[in-house]
C-alpha cells in the first residue's frame, strides 16, 4: 500500500513527475487524455485513497486548493516559481505580442507585480467556478494572442478560440514537494509511535489518570480513571469535570482546590483511593492539570507481593519463641521479655556473649510482633569494612563510586521497611557510620550513598553486641547518644555456664536437628557426657555445644568404638576446661591461679573472666557475682587492669 499518493490533474504534469520519481515508486492517478481531470473526478480518488490508507496526496494547481478542504491528510502542492513563469513568457515573447496569464492564485504566485516585470496581462483566478469565465472573457476584449497558465484555464480558454500552454513546474520542485511529502510520512509515523507508546503507558498504568484543561474539562482519561469512577470512557472525555463527579463531591471538591497534592485519602462510591495531583505548564504558562489516583487495596497488595518477593529473597525471619529452650530460671525470664518487647515498635538491645543465641532472639521478637509477615533482615556489622557496610545499609545512586551497580542499589534499611532490621555486632560498627545510623534511628529516614533526596523507612531495629558499650564509651569508641538511642528495651543473654538446667533439652534439640541434616540416626549420649557438659564452662556457648554435637555424630557415624568417642569427647572437655576460646594454648593451672597473695590471685581471677567475656565488664561483673560499680574500683586498683 503506497503512503503517498499523486494526482496529476494532467498527463503533462504526471509525464513530469515521472521523469523525476520513475513510474513504480509511488500511485499515480492522470488523465489518458489530453484534458484535465476535473472536480469531480479528483474528490472520489482523493477520499478512496485516503480511506484505505494513504498518508500524503501530491498534487499542484486549483486541485491542490481544493483536495485540502476535502480530505483529512496532508495535501502537499507541487509550487511553480516565478522563475517557471519568466522561463515559459520568455520562451513565447518572439511568437506573440500580447500574453495573458490566467490561473489560481498559488499558480500565478506573486501576480500583482509579476505583469509589470516582464509586460504581460495577469487574470488572477479565486474561484473557478466564479472567477474563470470572467476572466477569459476580459482576456479576449484586452486582445491576448495567447494563455499561459493552469490547465483548467487553458483547456477553458480554448472553447473561446484562444491558444494557450499549460504551466509545468520544473523537476527541482517536483523532487521539493516529494521530499516534503515524505517527510511528513515520517513524522506522521513518528507521531503514531508516541501516540501509541502514550495510549501503552496509559493503559498500563495501574493508576488512574485523568487530565483536565484550565477550563474543568476532562481532556483525557485512561480505563482505570474509567473503571475506579464507574463509568465509560466515552462519558468522560470531552465533559466537564463536574458532570463526570456529579456523585462523588469530595473527589470534585479535591480537585477544584486547583492546587497541587500528593496522597490524599478519598472515599469513593467503591473504592478508597490515593490521589495526587500537578500542574501542567508550558513555559510559564498553566494548560491544565494532571489528576493520578490508585485504589488503596490495590496498594496493599503490591506491598504484600513485594514482602513475599523479599521472603524469597531470604528476608524472613525462621526462628520463633518455640525453638528457644527455657528451663532454667533466667531463660524464662529471657522468654516474658521477648513476649513483652514483641506488643511494642520499641528499639531492642541483645546483650550476651558470642554463641548465646542473639539473633534466634531478635527473630523470636519479629515473628512474636506485629510485623512477623514482614521482611526481617540481619546485618553483620561486623564481618563488613566501613565503605561497604554505609552501602550495604544504605544502598547508593547509580555512579556513586567506581564499580557501583550502574542502576544504583536499595539499602538494606529500605529493604526492612515495614519490618525489622537485626543489627548484630551494633559494637563492631566504624565510629564514622555511628552518626548517620543514630539519624537513621532518630528520624526513620535515609538517604542513599550519593543520592539527594531522603527516603522514608518504617523499620523496627533490633540490635545486639557481646562487647561492653558502656566501656567503649568511655574510651571514645561508641557514642553515648547512639547507645541510649539502642538501649531503650534491653535483653542479657546468659551464658550456657549459667542456664545448666537447659543443657539436656538443648543437646536433644540439638541432636535432633543435626541428624536430620546428616540424614542419621540420633543416638543417645551416656548419663555421664550430660553431666560433665553441665559442669563445663563452655566459652563458645550454645554454638560450642552445637559443634561438639556434630562432632560426635560424624563420628558415631565411623567405625570408631562409640566408646572411644565419648572417651575422647570428656578428654578434651577436661582439658579444655576453664580456659579461653582465644587462647587454646594456654596451660594454666589451678594451683597456677591460686599462688601468691590475695591481691595477685583477684588480679589474675579478673583478668582470667575478662579474657574470657571478651572484655564485656558487665558480664564480668555477672559472673564474678559482684556489682558493676565493685568491679570498676577492683579494676582501678590494680595496676594496668583498667586499660586492658
Amino acid at each position: 500500500m503506497s503512503k503517498i499518493v499523486i494526482i496529476a490533474p494532467s498527463k503533462e504534469f504526471a509525464d513530469c513527475v515521472k521523469a523525476v520519481v520513475g513510474v513504480d515508486r509511488f500511485k499515480i492517478y492522470a488523465p489518458e487524455d489530453d484534458r484535465d481531470f476535473s472536480f469531480q473526478e479528483t474528490i472520489p480518488i482523493a477520499k478512496h485513497e485516503e480511506s484505505i490508507g494513504a498518508e500524503v496526496i501530491v498534487t499542484r494547481g486549483g486541485q491542490a486548493t481544493l483536495l485540502k478542504q476535502i480530505v483529512g491528510i496532508p495535501v502537499v502542492e507541487v509550487k511553480m516559481s516565478v522563475l517557471d513563469i519568466l522561463r515559459t513568457v520568455h520562451s513565447l515573447k518572439s511568437i506573440y505580442r500580447r500574453i495573458g496569464l490566467v490561473g489560481v492564485e498559488n499558480i500565478i504566485c506573486d501576480y500583482r507585480e509579476l505583469g509589470s516585470y516582464i509586460d504581460i496581462q495577469i487574470y488572477p483566478v479565486f474561484s473557478y467556478e466564479h472567477d474563470l469565465d470572467r476572466q477569459i472573457r476580459k482576456a479576449i476584449e484586452d486582445h491576448v494572442d495567447f494563455i499561459v497558465g493552469d490547465g483548467m484555464s487553458v483547456d477553458y480558454a480554448k472553447q473561446f478560440g484562444l491558444p494557450g500552454m499549460k504551466l509545468m513546474p520544473s523537476q527541482t520542485n517536483v523532487q521539493e514537494a516529494i521530499d516534503l511529502a515524505e517527510n511528513l510520512v515520517r513524522a506522521r509515523l513518528q507521531e503514531r509511535i508516541k501516540n501509541e507508546q502514550f495510549r501503552k503507558v496509559l493503559e498500563t498504568s495501574q493508576e488512574g489518570i485523568l487530565v483536565i484543561s484550565k477550563e474543568s474539562r476532562v481532556l483525557l482519561a485512561n480505563s482505570k480513571a474509567a473503571h475506579l469512577l464507574n463509568r465509560d470512557e466515552a462519558q468522560i472525555v470531552h465533559s466537564p469535570l463536574a458532570r463526570v463527579l456529579e456523585h462523588e463531591t469530595e473527589l470534585l471538591r479535591l480537585i477544584d482546590r486547583k492546587q497541587v497534592f500528593c496522597g490524599e485519602i478519598v472515599k469513593l462510591s467503591n473504592f478508597v483511593l490515593s490521589v495526587s495531583q500537578q500542574k501542567i505548564t508550558v513555559g510559564d504558562d498553566l494548560i491544565g492539570w494532571v489528576v493520578t489516583f490508585q485504589d488503596i487495596t490495590q496498594i496493599q497488595k503490591m506491598e504484600h507481593n513485594i514482602r513475599r518477593k523479599l521472603n524469597k529473597s531470604g528476608f524472613l525471619a525462621k526462628r520463633s519463641l518455640t525453638d528457644v529452650i527455657a528451663i532454667s530460671p533466667n531463660m524464662k525470664n529471657v522468654v516474658e521479655k521477648i513476649k513483652q518487647f514483641s506488643a511494642t515498635d520499641s528499639t531492642v538491645l541483645i546483650l550476651g556473649e558470642t554463641g548465646t543465641g542473639k539473633e534466634l532472639v531478635a527473630q523470636s521478637i519479629h515473628n512474636q510482633s506485629n510485623r512477623k509477615n514482614r521482611p526481617f533482615v540481619p546485618v553483620n556489622c561486623g564481618a563488613l569494612p566501613a565503605n561497604l557496610l554505609e552501602s550495604e545499609l544504605f544502598g547508593y545512586e547509580p555512579g556513586a563510586f567506581t564499580g557501583a551497580n550502574r542502576n544504583g542499589k536499595a539499602g538494606l534499611f529500605e529493604l526492612a521497611h515495614t519490618g525489622t532490621i537485626f543489627l548484630d555486632e551494633i559494637g563492631e560498627i566504624p565510629p564514622q557510620l555511628q552518626s548517620r545510623l543514630l539519624r537513621v534511628i532518630q528520624e526513620r529516614e535515609v538517604m542513599r550513598v550519593g543520592g539527594n533526596s531522603i527516603i522514608p523507612v518504617d523499620v523496627r531495629i533490633i540490635a545486639a553486641t557481646h562487647r561492653d558499650l558502656k566501656s567503649d564509651i568511655e574510651s571514645g569508641r561508641f557514642r553515648a547518644d547512639l547507645f541510649y538511642r539502642l538501649n531503650i528495651l534491653r535483653i542479657f543473654l546468659p551464658p550456657l555456664r549459667d542456664r545448666t538446667a537447659d543443657i539436656p533439652a538443648l543437646v536433644d534439640t540439638l541432636l535432633d536437628k543435626i541428624c536430620r541434616r546428616y540424614q542419621c540416626q540420633k543416638p543417645r549420649l551416656p548419663d555421664s557426657l550430660i553431666h560433665r557438659f553441665m559442669k563445663y564452662f563452655w566459652p563458645g556457648n550454645i554454638r560450642e555445644l552445637e559443634n561438639l554435637l556434630e562432632r560426635i555424630v560424624v563420628l558415631l557415624n565411623t567405625s570408631i568404638p562409640h566408646a572411644d568417642v565419648f572417651r575422647e569427647i570428656m578428654e578434651e572437655l577436661d582439658a579444655n576446661d576453664g580456659t579461653s576460646p582465644s587462647t587454646p594454648a594456654n596451660t594454666e593451672t589451678q594451683d597456677d591461679l591460686l599462688e601468691g597473695t590475695l591481691e595477685d590471685i583477684e588480679r589474675r581471677v579478673i583478668l582470667k573472666r575478662l579474657d574470657q567475656c571478651g572484655g564485656n565488664r558487665e558480664l564480668v561483673a555477672k559472673n564474678l557475682g559482684i556489682s558493676r560499680s565493685t568491679l570498676w574500683r577492683k579494676l582501678k586498683s590494680h595496676d594496668n587492669i583498667d586499660n586492658i
